[in-house]
């Protein structure tokens, strides 16, 4: 690429743009959208974020397109580094936007999408709403106006198909698109970096590793070429193989240190669970991390490795 390209990579039909994360993340993490252009239709795989919108604007100049060329806005799921722009864009192209059904709701209410996540619980309510979640998107919304479902194909012409992959977990209405011509599967957030500053963001841990399965089996069934991820450099498929272990692993750190510092600290608390174990980790002790003890903390119980003792657990 050209030295001041904002185009970080391009492979076939896709080309991608990269943002930089600021916050806990500057400097360690950046999200990615993805352009896919096909014979008759162009689609753009999330909007990231609102201080990259300048990058996406000049992508367009760069890639000889003009903004109306813009067809499609496909969303991989509702978080706030991958709709940032959403409103904008809608404003900018026309286009329309498709994503899961599930958490239609929260993308078209950037208030209701932070309060649900950020003060899921009255442990997360001491964060700001704003730095990290919606000073991350433009105050205009973009609502969907259709919904994908596992096993939809977006047709863009010639060629060029995108299928429709349900990658649950991370949130609970992610997908990812496979493009079926050159084998490219591009996902967001079901494998997440290890370099990522904060615990690994789960909303259900069995979910989770059902999808670290089905991600391992499509590679491998669909013999996938390239891994395109949102939040790190592609991967080939034997690459990718690992990173799905090492997610599965860091997944694994996490439930087995919350039972390490249950049965060293009968009755701990909530948040108190929650610093030990980002501490022991080394992540940041933020609003991200309650929502995944939260999820184990649900599987023990049902499963009856714990059971509550006051305002804490104990092991059972």
């Amino acid at each position: 690429m050209a030295e001041n390209s904002v185009i970080s990579f391009r492979a076939g039909p896709l080309a991608t743009v990269s943002m930089g994360l600021p916050g806990d993340h500057e400097g360690k993490s950046a999200t990615r959208v993805f352009f896919v252009q096909g014979a008759d239709r162009l689609a753009l795989i999330d909007s990231g974020i609102r201080a990259g919108y300048p990058a996406l604007v000049e992508a367009f100049d760069e890639l000889g397109l003009r903004a109306s060329d813009l067809d499609l806005l496909l969303i991989t799921h509702e978080h706030m580094d991958h709709i940032g722009n959403n409103g904008p864009l809608k404003q900018l192209t026309g286009c329309r936007i498709l994503g899961h059904s599930a958490r239609a709701d929260r993308i078209a209410d950037n208030v209701l999408n932070a309060k649900t996540i950020v003060h899921a619980f009255p442990e997360g309510e001491e964060f700001d709403l704003n730095p990290e979640y919606l000073d991350w998107m433009a105050p205009e919304e973009g609502p969907l106006d259709g919904f994908l479902a596992d096993g939809d194909v977006v047709d863009l012409g010639g060629g060029i198909e995108l299928e429709v992959v349900e990658c649950l977990g991370h949130s609970m209405a992610e997908v990812g698109f496979f493009e079926r011509s050159n084998r490219y599967l591009v996902i967001a957030d079901p494998l997440l970096p290890a370099f990522n500053p904060v615990l690994y963001l789960y909303e259900d841990p069995d979910v989770m590793r059902e999808t670290f399965d089905r991600i391992e089996r499509f590679i491998r069934e669909r013999n996938v070429e390239l891994v395109i991820l949102a939040h790190e450099e592609p991967r080939n498929a034997a690459s990718a193989l690992d990173l799905v272990n090492d997610c599965r692993r860091r997944v694994d750190a996490v439930e087995a240190s919350m039972l390490r510092h249950i049965s060293d600290h009968p009755g701990i608390g909530f948040a108190e669970l929650r610093d030990r174990v980002c501490d022991e980790q080394d992540k940041v002790r933020e609003w991200r991390a309650l929502v995944s003890i939260n999820a184990s903390l649900r599987a023990f119980e049902a499963s009856g490795v714990i059971r509550r003792l006051g305002d804490g657990w104990v092991r059972a």
